[in-house]
């Protein structure tokens, strides 16, 4: 779909380094918010391309070059340094994918400065040391909207992927302390190790992707690595016995990286993006995932 025009009105417009703001953008926020007039059209398939080794990848918004998804920061990089574009605020975008796609796709409709901040570097030296960086950042309307609706996207296909996980009767899994193994529910072999070993990485009906965080704890141990202080130790025993005496037998709080495996960290993204998200949607999804 083509954006109405009166859209870039609200982010275009050069921002000086030091934060003031000067050009033609007469149109303010609080004016452009209600500009929307057509759903966003997201992409289906985002994981179609992929790298040499297999694994899916993410264009850049502007040329040909390819980076894997894990390499989100790579990407990023590349296009300030070759394309002087920044994305605002990247980590709270709930599927990354979809929005370096629906971007890419964007800006062949219309120019970059229809959508973007322009930001001024050393705007006082002479025109010729002079450089401009653009800023895309949910102040346009089009951008908060696709940020929302990518959140609102991810928390359904979470508390879905939740719900599967809570049914399945078909776990199989391994206590990472002794070596027992289990089969059925997935909270047999997690309320075991909270019982047995002190192991507690919270309820089993708060974590979402439960073989996934199973298996980044398990390659940590098998590095030789403290869940919890995240010292390496020279053998097993050692390791065992330091999270033993030390009572080191739990996560570190500190490490982001678990915060995907918790239904929580979705709906604290949703709540940061000021989502008016009414309480008879969210009760029809909450009580599905019961």
């Amino acid at each position: 779909m083509a954006a109405p025009k009166t859209q870039g009105a609200a982010a275009r417009g050069e921002e000086n380094s030091d934060g003031s703001r000067s050009g033609t953008g007469g149109v303010s926020y609080e004016d452009s918010k209600d500009c929307i007039l057509e759903p966003l059209s997201l992409p289906e398939n985002p994981g179609g391309t992929t790298t040499l080794e297999g694994s899916p990848s993410v264009p850049c918004i502007f040329c040909e070059e390819h980076f894997p998804v894990a390499e989100q920061d790579k990407l990023l990089k590349h296009m300030i340094i070759e394309h002087k574009i920044v994305i605002a605020d990247v980590k709270l975008v709930a599927d990354f994918q979809r929005y370096i796609l629906y971007w890419r796709k964007r800006f062949t409709e219309q120019p970059v400065t229809d959508f973007c901040s322009v930001i001024r570097i050393n705007s006082t030296a002479p025109f010729e040391e002079q450089d401009n960086y653009f800023l895309l950042c949910d102040v346009l309307p089009e951008d908060r909207v696709l940020r929302e609706e990518l959140q609102k996207q991810r928390l359904k296909e979470i508390l879905e992927q939740q719900q599967q996980e809570r049914n399945d009767n078909n776990f199989h899994g391994i206590c990472m302390f002794c070596s027992e193994e289990f089969l059925g529910n997935r909270s047999v072999l997690l309320n075991h190790m909270a019982r047995e070993h002190a192991f507690n990485i919270g309820l089993p009906d708060n974590i979402v992707n439960c073989n996934e965080f199973l298996c980044t704890l398990q390659k940590k141990l098998d590095n030789l690595q403290c869940l919890y202080c995240e010292k390496t130790f020279r053998d097993k025993n050692t390791l065992k016995d330091h999270m033993r005496k030390k009572q080191h037998r739990k996560i570190n709080p500190k490490n982001r990286e678990y915060d995907r495996f918790y239904v929580i960290n979705y709906l604290v993204r949703l709540s940061l993006h000021n989502l008016k998200f009414d309480c008879i949607s969210a009760n029809k999804i909450f009580l599905r995932a019961i």
